[in-house]
């Protein structure tokens, strides 16, 4: 479940989904005997990070239990925590894949995340329209080298780790990548506006967020992503077409 609107609108269904359904694989995979096994976390486990420079594995920051948003990066954090317990009591080779925002050829056409409505204003020659200011920084990989990376993981993952998955060159604002496919999938025939709604809270959306992920831990067994955000929005554009 990664929509903002329903996390915001089914928190509880959110949590008891991520925790009881992960449980779940997890005793399966135990039972079965599996070799290997990666469970699909999210960049949002860092919350809002308190370092300087990019976020490294170890660079857990602050997630705000206040929040009713909160319920899908606290939830993912409890997945890993149990990853970890599965490894460490069962001897389960659990790896955790940090997955920074993923997206490419092949994304439902019920997709509704920022990429996708970045490419369907272009393909309409519509104005981008910004709920925020735009100013999170976002981190990309594209869907062909994420999938790569995870069967890596199952390959060589450590038991109980945690690795993120990024390109680290596909890393911009929402207002910069904003711009960039006005200018580079519309041809600069259309333009970027901020519209900034009277309940954004309502829309789920993420706090505003300044992090850079780090991925060398995951270049280290040997991925290296391949395409990069400009490339991954043309391919991306020619599939929805």
């Amino acid at each position: 479940m990664t929509t903002s609107k329903l996390m915001v609108e089914d928190p509880v269904g959110t949590i008891r989904t991520a925790v009881d359904g992960t449980d779940k694989i997890l005793r399966f995979a135990v039972d079965k005997n599996v070799k290997a096994m990666v469970y699909l976390s999210s960049m949002e486990v860092y919350g809002q990070p308190r370092h300087e420079g990019k976020t490294r594995e170890e660079d857990l920051g602050y997630v705000d239990l206040s929040s009713v948003r909160s319920c899908y990066p606290e939830g993912k954090r409890m997945c890993e925590c149990l990853c970890t317990a599965y490894a460490s009591q069962h001897g389960l080779r659990v790896t955790s894949a940090r997955l920074a925002q993923t997206f490419g050829a092949g994304i439902l056409p019920t997709e509704n995340r920022v990429f996708a409505q970045f490419a369907r204003s272009a393909a309409a020659l519509e104005d981008i329209v910004l709920h925020t200011t735009g100013e999170s920084e976002g981190n990309y990989v594209y869907s062909s080298d994420a999938v790569t990376a995870i069967l890596l993981l199952l390959l060589r993952g450590e038991a109980g780790g945690a690795y993120n998955i990024a390109n680290e060159q596909s890393h911009t604002t929402i207002r910069e990548m904003a711009e960039m496919v006005a200018q580079e999938l519309a041809g600069g025939k259309i333009k970027v506006r901020i519209e900034i709604p009277e309940n954004p809270a309502a829309l789920g959306y993420a706090p505003p967020v300044k992090m850079w992920l780090d991925a060398s831990k995951m270049r280290s067994l040997g991925w290296e992503p391949k395409v990069g955000l400009t490339d991954a929005y043309r391919r991306m554009s020619e599939w929805m077409a």
